[in-house]
């Protein structure tokens, strides 16, 4: 009841209203408020009309028992305003203007509380409206009359103040009752106003907080909106890369559809009046694949795929047929594509040798040139240490010395005529998985070949090449004036200083007069450079002997490594086949060879018959991923050549 109260109390002492609080004990809540009111002389009361929950917009009727209580047996001088929710209901003006015969010593405001037993006063029978307790608790007092000792022992009011001792003193005038109307009806005004205003006050702030809401509703929806945009602009941003992409992609399909086309009627010409490129052998051992093969292997010519664009078109890296290979696709759109194709694939096809890289395939309506995939790249990479690979052993340099002279010797003394790489550099030297060198990317021509004319197509070209590479496989770096650099150390018996040290300890007495020949090779005089086959030759197989005697860090891993040189001098005859000719399970040269799922290379009519009853390797006894089985052309054709060279 006190913190109730006190808070009326609190708000007239904000106002600088002087204010005092009354509670009586009374059985029936209304009745109470009613006696207090005449008890008083009362003149203006503010009380709920009823709960705050029962209140809705426009509300005009009193619904609380004890305000319909009160609204009828008030004093008629008392004007009643009913609130609701802190909203105006009803208003009960004063309806006599009979002044009560006494007057109070005081004009403070009455904060008073009426409690019905245990009850709080405003809860009707049932207790439960807590709300319209505060609004019955504005009661206040303007005036009232002397108040006898009868009526407080009746009624148990505290902080009322005491009338005069004598009623002689009162003043009862008619003049003194209408002043005081006077200022009871400007009071009530003004307090009818101050309550208008704070109405109104209520009202603007519930509208600025609803105007608040509704700005931060449009805050956020604006928000919303523009990270929708943005996602939208993300989606169509991708929408036109990938519309660029199929833009590509159809570019790259009309290409290779007009590619098949000109392939097709070059091919009939060729059908039609023109020996084929291709001689009955080497269509045996070139496969053809199909543009939907080529297309699978690439990703659609998907760019990450790719690993070379040149002049002549791109090169892919891909698998075919389980295996991996590299695809040389011809430009369409080049008017030296469809006789470059042809001219390639006519090389490729005639030329046979363990150092030169393998053509396995072609796909004609493509324009696509099938070849080995070497997996150690190219000896420029390799010499620069690319992706930290391991540098290369001394042995293993004077091994790729060997491959690339043997590969030349070949070339150079091909029937009927000689063959000249015409573009040979460390980057056309690659390196398949035991390091053994092969040239790739000829300079094709179809000027004569020459072996005593100097110009980019001879073989003194291939030979001046041949000695530069020689000087970086000792050198290991590249410079204009290597030739200067080793010339000088030389002069001054200091070879050592400009060896390659992370090669290990070179063998200084061959390796100086391998630098020698290499400085020979490379001489401006093309009347004094070494022959490869008498000169070079000789001295690379001394030092192999010494790379046979010194174990290369290269052949950790246990496999053997194995050229062509390794067991075939070039222009000597060879009478026993190599080991890995013979097929493991019949131990005869193989006629053909297949590779099955452990990696072996089997004769096919073995292989076949061994997984009729079995499905686990023949060399390892354990299961087969898959029974599949991929012709080995790269043995077959070895076998082959074998075969031609003991036959002749």
């Amino acid at each position: 009841m006190d913190e109730i109260l006190d808070a009326y109390i609190q708000m007239c002492n904000q106002a600088k209203v002087s204010s005092m609080k009354l509670y009586a004990e009374m059985e029936d809540v209304g009745q109470g408020i009613v006696e207090l009111v005449e008890q008083h002389c009362i003149r203006m009361l503010v009380m709920g009309a009823a709960a705050n929950s029962h209140y809705i917009e426009g509300m005009a009727q009193l619904k609380s028992t004890k305000a319909m209580f009160v609204n009828q047996h008030a004093h008629p001088s008392c004007e009643i305003w009913f609130v609701c929710s802190g909203n105006p209901v009803y208003l009960r003006e004063s309806r006599s203007s009979t002044s009560y015969p006494y007057i109070a010593t005081s004009s403070q405001p009455v904060s008073s509380h009426v409690q019905s037993g245990q009850s709080t006063a405003g809860s009707d029978n049932s207790g439960s409206d807590s709300s319209e307790v505060a609004d019955n608790l504005a009661l206040v007092q303007f005036e009232g009359p002397e108040r006898s000792d009868e009526s407080s022992a009746r009624s148990p009011v505290s902080a009322v103040h005491q009338p005069p001792s004598s009623v002689a003193e009162g003043i009862n005038s008619e003049e003194l009752c209408e002043q005081l109307d006077r200022a009871m009806s400007e009071v009530t005004k003004a307090k009818r106003e101050a309550l208008q205003e704070l109405i109104r006050r209520q009202k603007a702030e519930k509208a600025a907080i609803e105007a608040m809401r509704k700005a931060g509703a449009l805050k956020n929806s604006y928000a919303e909106e523009l990270s929708q945009r943005i996602n939208l602009k993300e989606m169509l941003e991708k929408e036109r890369e990938r519309c660029k992409m199929i833009e590509n992609e159809r570019d790259d399909l009309q290409m290779l559809f007009e590619n098949a086309l000109k392939a097709n009627e070059e091919l009939s010409a060729h059908q039609a009046g023109e020996p084929s490129s291709l001689n009955s052998q080497d269509q045996e051992v070139i496969t053809k694949f199909s543009f939907s093969e080529i297309l699978e292997a690439t990703e659609n010519f998907n760019p990450s795929s790719k690993i070379e664009e040149g002049d002549y078109g791109s090169t892919y890296k891909g698998f075919l047929r389980h295996t991996q290979v590299i695809m040389k696709m011809m430009c369409s759109d080049s008017s030296r594509g469809p006789s470059q194709y042809h001219q390639e694939l006519h090389f490729a096809s005639m030329l046979r040798h363990p150092n030169l890289v393998t053509l396995i395939g072609v796909c004609p309506e493509a324009w696509a040139l099938i070849y080995e995939y070497l997996p150690n790249g190219n000896l420029e990479d390799r010499l620069n240490c690319k992706d930290n690979a391991a540098p290369l052993s001394w042995q293993t340099r004077i091994q790729i010395c060997r491959d690339t002279c043997s590969a030349l010797i070949y070339l150079h003394s091909f029937k009927p005529h000689g063959i000249a790489h015409g573009d040979l550099n460390p980057q056309n030297i690659l390196l398949d998985a035991n390091s053994v060198a092969k040239l790739s990317n000829f300079r094709l021509h179809d000027a004569p070949f020459s072996s005593h004319t100097t110009g980019d197509f001879s073989a003194e070209s291939d030979v001046y090449s041949f000695g530069v590479v020689l000087l970086r496989l000792l050198v290991g770096q590249a410079a204009f004036n290597l030739d200067e650099i080793v010339q000088t150390a030389l002069d001054a018996d200091e070879l050592d200083t400009v060896l390659d040290q992370t090669a290990g300890p070179w063998p200084l007495e061959q390796v100086t007069e391998l630098a020698r020949l290499a400085l020979g090779c490379c001489g401006m005089d093309i009347s004094n450079q070494p022959d490869l086959r008498s000169e070079v030759w000789p001295l690379l197989e001394q030092i192999q002997t010494l790379c046979e005697q010194v174990p290369s860090s290269d052949r950790s891993s246990g496999v053997t490594r194995q050229s062509w040189s390794s067991y075939h001098s070039p222009g000597e005859e060879h009478t026993q086949p190599p080991s890995h000719f013979f097929c493991p399970i019949k131990h005869e040269i193989m006629e053909d060879p297949l590779v099955a799922a452990d990696g072996y290379t089997y004769e096919a009519e073995a292989i076949r018959e061994w997984l009729d009853g079995h499905n686990t390797s023949p060399m390892m006894n354990l299961p087969l991923d898959n029974l599949h089985l991929v012709p080995n052309r790269i043995v077959r054709s070895a076998i082959q050549e074998w075969r031609q060279i003991n036959e002749s």
